[in-house]
């Protein structure tokens, strides 16, 4: 293969040198060209202050983009915008300059903006980029937060400048305890969300409800601006978020910086070895690198791995760490003290981390514009390099087989769900706690339908007309419910020899993670699970000594306890799906342990308490037809593997990651694909609608795979509770065959005659 980079060369020349004779090795190179966004009209055609003026003509800059002009426009019009643009193309600008003009020519109470960032971190660092403009004094900013000194806080309420820069953390809280951020509420006219794309799944559940908050404090709508990184559907995402109408303005996809964008295939070695092989390979080189993993505990596990073993001096940055060893992670980065970080998604964010070279990504993520995010990182300054290690899983050999389909990608919708009802209860009870009551008709319908079983908890009360809480009750329920990054129920991991807690972890992924036996990693440190205690929301570890070669995963089964249908359809291919919310029952009954290098299984044990949770979710519920010449074990075979495809498939056609979804499969042809997120996230909705073409990308993984009845590049998943047995291709096949040919109409509804024990 001939590469058009040298540093292409170099590097697959150093794959070569390292797995001699195997599969492994660069199979596609892509040059991405600097590119700029349209070119707007003159700064000085377009009406912009004297002041501001002088600023753009010290940065050199003489013209406006195109979509910088459009949104210039439409934001001075009063109206809803959302700016998507790829990264490093002046987004900032785009909305800062039109309120920078309102501020400095129109007399308003302040503060007039208030403007949000996802992270504090990302606050104090977005803050710098517009600081030059903040050189006269109608024109200033301040941050307010939970880092803010009190004094800060005092002297910005008591005097506040036009823009407030906060998050909605802050927001979140500051609206139940703080007079000073209902205040700000109450009197700014603008309120932008930047970074908009953040805010999918049950995070944007909460920024939602939000906005129901932010409006009903106002008594009024105020002018709502949102900036997004390049998603598939901003108008609809930022509609469906703030139920407001919305114009769209749009930047290029393309970056400012050159990019040589690489997959590499790791064969049937492992993928984790390929990357830190890389990584090693950059340090060695002088070259500073993010490498993106999705799952905390593999940060840790391969950061431990770059340290110990191959002496490369990283840290890892990722979510459940303590805020100042995040922002130390992120100093060391930027002042080249360490060669390089190991994180899960919490570095897609803006964070100015300095000049990187590289990003190494150890499997695809879970969308397109997740990818252009985390590929963006490298670049910026120089020329960057984006490497993507392609292993031995479904999507990676689908991506193997068509590499240039990898850069072709649609940008797939990003999606909330608000129906959600812990995050409806959390901001019912955060605005009760406000407003001390409020009457029925007034609520948001989403609010309405969950004030029965919050009355059933003792938390709110009906009195007449209104909705009242029940303060002690009510302001206990709020405090375990403060933070909008996590759900209320999380587990304390605690240090068995100190007795000290470490971290904490979410349920349910903490059932599947803290169960007795598990090995668990922290700040690089391998830990034994000794105990979980569900009711006291505890787990105790004690750390190991020795140098660990192996990891754990559960044995688990999942099974649907109760359900409620929202909608159902007979689809294209004629099975019957339905929409739903379903009560799920997930017991951890054993695990395995696995070799570190290889994977290969080399203990399994049971459980002598198995470990069972319950939580209520959404999900796809499917009845695909029986096969008439299948036994029940046959059956359960081909189920488990149309279950196990679905899930790869949504990779692809809904943008999941691969712990977004899970499955359970029944011998009676039900199906159910759910949310993994309590209360749900939106992805299964995502699907549902989505369903045919993710059963063609399903058939298309496994009819393409040239093993024989199933392997990790069709079937198989990391996540199965069963350790991938009661699985057949070759039936799973049959099925959709039969299916695809005989589009015979499937009347049963799904799951109510299911029969057989549940596979996942």
């Amino acid at each position: 293969m001939v590469f058009r980079d040298p540093f292409t060369l170099e590097l697959s020349r150093h794959i070569e040198s390292q797995y001699p004779r195997s599969a492994v090795g660069v199979i596609y190179e892509k040059i991405e060209e600097a590119a700029e966004p349209e070119e707007g009209p003159s700064i000085y055609s377009v009406d912009i202050p004297e002041q501001l003026l002088k600023v753009l003509e010290k940065r050199g800059i003489s013209r406006l983009y195109k979509f910088q002009y459009e949104a210039y426009k439409h934001i001075l019009d009063g109206k809803n915008v959302v700016i998507s643009a790829g990264t490093g193309t002046g987004k900032t600008e785009a909305f800062f300059l039109p309120l920078a003009k309102k501020i400095l020519e129109e007399k308003h109470e302040n503060p007039e903006v208030l403007l949000l960032y996802p992270t504090k971190a990302l606050a104090r660092d977005q803050v710098k980029r517009f600081s030059e403009y903040m050189v006269y004094g109608k024109l200033s900013a301040g941050i307010y937060d939970g880092d803010s000194p009190e004094h800060v806080r005092k002297r910005l309420a008591l005097s506040p400048p036009p823009i407030i820069v906060t998050n909605p953390d802050m927001l979140h809280v500051g609206l139940v305890y703080s007079p000073y951020v209902q205040e700000f509420v109450k009197r700014a006219g603008v309120f932008v969300f930047d970074e908009l794309h953040v805010y999918e799944g049950v995070l944007g559940s909460h920024i939602h409800h939000l906005v129901h908050r932010v409006k009903m404090v106002r008594g009024s709508k105020p002018q709502f601006v949102a900036c997004s990184a390049t998603i598939g559907n901003p108008k609809e995402f930022a509609e469906s978020i703030f139920e407001e109408e919305f114009v769209e303005v749009k930047g290029g996809l393309r970056r400012r910086g050159t990019a040589v964008h690489i997959l590499v295939s790791a064969g049937y070695l492992s993928r984790w070895s390929i990357a830190t092989s890389i990584a090693k390979f950059l340090a060695d080189s002088g070259m500073r690198f993010i490498l993106f993993v999705d799952s905390q505990q593999l940060a840790e596990m391969l950061a431990n791995t770059l340290l110990h073993r191959l002496g490369v001096n990283v840290m890892v940055h990722r979510a459940g760490l303590p805020h100042d060893l995040r922002r130390d992670v992120e100093q060391k980065l930027r002042d080249g003290a360490i060669s390089g970080v190991v994180a899960t998604p919490t570095l897609e964010l803006g964070i100015d981390i300095g000049s990187l070279d590289a990003v190494v990504m150890t499997s695809p993520p879970p969308s397109y514009a997740k990818y252009l995010q985390r590929a963006g990182r490298a670049g910026r300054r120089r020329k960057g390099y984006v490497i993507t290690v392609l292993g031995n899983e479904p999507i990676d050999a689908y991506y193997a087989r068509n590499p240039e389909a990898f850069f072709n990608q649609e940008l797939v919708p990003s999606v909330i769900e608000p129906l959600n009802e812990d995050v409806s209860k959390t901001h019912l009870v955060a605005y009760l706690l406000q407003a001390r009551k409020a009457k029925l008709r007034d609520l948001p319908r989403e609010w309405k339908l969950v004030i029965d079983e919050l009355a059933a908890e003792g938390v709110v009360k009906r009195v007449g007309p209104y909705v009242v809480p029940i303060a002690r009750v009510a302001r206990r329920f709020f405090s375990e419910r403060e933070s909008i990054r996590s759900f209320s129920d999380q587990v304390s991991i605690i240090d068995a020899a100190s007795d000290k807690v470490i971290g904490t972890r979410e349920l349910p992924v903490a059932v599947l993670e803290l169960y007795p036996g598990a090995v668990y990693f922290y700040a690089t440190k391998p830990y034994r699970v000794l105990k979980l205690d569900l009711a006291e929301k505890k787990a105790w570890v004690r750390q190991l000594e020795e140098l660990v070669e192996v990891y754990t995963k559960p044995l688990y089964r999942v099974d649907v306890a109760d359900y409620a249908i929202y909608d159902e359809r007979i689809s294209e291919l004629g099975i019957k799906a339905a929409y739903a919310k379903v009560l799920l029952e997930e017991v951890v009954y054993g695990y395995v342990v696995k070799d570190l290098k290889s994977g290969e299984t080399l203990s399994i044990n049971e459980l002598e308490s198995p470990v069972l949770y319950k939580y209520v979710t959404r999900a796809v519920l499917l009845k695909m037809p029986e096969h008439q010449d299948f036994d029940l074990i046959s059956s359960a075979e081909a189920y488990h593997a149309i279950e196990h495809a679905l899930i790869s498939a949504a990779g692809i056609t809904c943008g999941s990651g691969i712990s977004d979804l899970g499955g359970i499969s029944y011998p009676s042809g039900d199906i159910v694909i759910y949310d993994a997120a309590p209360g749900g996230s939106g992805l299964a909705k995502l699907l549902y609608t989505r369903l045919e073409r993710t059963i063609r990308v399903a058939y298309e993984i496994m009819s393409k795979c040239n093993c024989y009845d199933g392997c990790p590049r069709c079937i198989y998943s990391p996540f199965c509770g069963n350790n991938n047995r009661v699985l057949s291709k070759i039936k799973a096949l049959k099925v959709l065959n039969a299916l695809f040919s005989s589009r015979a109409i499937v009347v049963e509804e799904p799951l109510t005659e299911r029969y057989g024990n549940p596979l996942v």
